[in-house]
């Protein structure tokens, strides 16, 4: 790419949850509520409906990008309680190799011997959830013991502080909908999503929805179901728009279906999901958590918070990205070191303009059914975004992988 068409900026630094205490209620509320008070071109407080000039609101307004950093998280991990190729330990030995600095053990909960344990938590008891389940069959997996699934041997403590990580509670929940469900230990999804997301919700943790696509899919679910959950769950934060490498290419389009219905007023957030079960399925996805002041941590009794609390709300706030690698374990090639949001422009800068070669302004064309590019280049102009468009996110892609970041709300009339 040109290096007159993307600013260039040193970055500032380099890149915050987990969990056995509640963290109260949950921040997405809270995220609604400040974009008046933040949304650029909205000094006067008043909600986004009442915005009298159209103008773009972006959940990364108060990102101090001098001091923050960019640390890379999974949370769709499935470690040795079923079919899968790694215990517990060897998932998160894995994931630290690879450069990950936040993570979740989300088993599934149909995989959870629940009269013995809650979750795969905290790291630093890994070897006692193995003594207390060893001798316990396993019915999904044919009544197999989990200690004769591990081949007998004992999974190993890990201290996240050590490692210089931070751990967070959660598991993947049949709801009868899959979500992956953090920061809380439920273990049992219920016979309806409502049931499912109040217990969640009950229990003070958060929630996304896991490969939407599967059950567009299988049960022909459309976009006003999800956002009835929505509307009715502040605990839900967002859903995948890809599952491992690729296994449903249209959760872009329909995630970008949903926000348009939402807008401003109920934002959401993408996620990308390993989903992982084997070596084949690690490291195809990177949720980039932007941090100020990295601690190590967990928001376990025995361990220090650290920076976990921060994790949870750049999760419901939506101060993430995704980096979609192009090949397996591709990390990132460059990072967003800034974004400029004015009322009428919003401006992107990257800290390695010529590793990129295209950034695409998308949004959802609702005449088109579909996602459409409605500008590229590294800014995009009120002027340049069509007035049906409810919101804009950007794509910045190149040869080791592309950034997906949050979408940009439009609010106003």
């Amino acid at each position: 790419m040109r290096r007159d068409l993307l600013m260039w900026k040193i970055p500032g630094g380099l890149g915050t949850a987990g969990v056995g205490r509640r963290v109260g209620a949950s921040l997405v509320g809270a995220a609604m509520l400040a974009m008046a008070g933040c949304s650029p071109g909205n000094s006067s407080g008043a909600p986004p409906s009442e915005v009298e000039t159209r103008s773009f609101w972006t959940p990364y307004a108060e990102v101090n990008w001098s001091a923050i950093g960019h640390y890379d998280s999974e949370f769709h991990t499935h470690p040795g309680l079923g079919d899968e190729q790694y215990d517990p330990h060897e998932t998160i030995d894995r994931y630290h190799e690879e450069g990950y600095r936040i993570l979740a053990l989300a088993a599934h909960d149909y995989d959870i011997p629940d009269d013995y344990m809650d979750s795969i938590y905290p790291w630093t008891r890994l070897s006692e959830i193995y003594e207390a389940i060893k001798d316990v069959p396993n019915p999904t997996e044919d009544n197999k013991t989990y200690g004769e699934m591990a081949g007998w041997r004992p999974y190993e403590d890990r201290d996240p502080v050590a490692l210089g990580m931070v751990s967070v509670e959660g598991n993947e929940i049949s709801g009868p909908h899959h979500m992956v469900s953090l920061f809380s230990s439920y273990t049992d999804g219920a016979d309806t999503e409502d049931e499912t997301l109040s217990t969640i919700r009950d229990l003070g943790g958060i929630v996304y929805f896991a490969h939407p696509g599967r059950y567009v899919e299988r049960w022909n679910l459309t976009a006003d179901w999800y956002v009835d959950l929505y509307r009715r769950f502040d605990v839900l934060i967002g859903q995948a728009i890809y599952n491992r490498r690729d296994n449903h290419p249209g959760d872009r389009e329909f995630f970008d279906e949903i926000a348009h219905i939402l807008g401003a007023d109920r934002p959401i957030w993408l996620f990308g999901e390993d989903d992982m079960h084997h070596e084949g399925t690690l490291g195809w996805n990177r949720d980039v958590i932007l941090i100020e002041d990295f601690r190590p941590g967990s928001m376990h009794p025995d361990l220090p918070d650290g920076s976990a609390p921060d994790v949870r709300r750049a999760l419901e706030r939506g101060t993430t990205y995704l980096w979609k690698p192009t090949e397996q374990y591709n990390r990132r090639a460059f990072n967003v070191v800034d974004i400029q949001a004015t009322q009428g422009e919003v401006r992107l800068v990257v800290d390695r303009d010529d590793l990129v070669e295209e950034v695409r302004w998308v949004t959802h064309d609702p005449e088109l059914g579909g996602s459409r590019v409605v500008q590229t280049g590294p800014y995009i102009l009120m002027d340049q975004v069509p007035e049906w468009a409810r919101f804009v996110r950007a794509e910045i892609a190149g040869e080791a992988g592309t950034i997906y970041l949050q979408p940009i709300y439009i609010v106003g009339p």
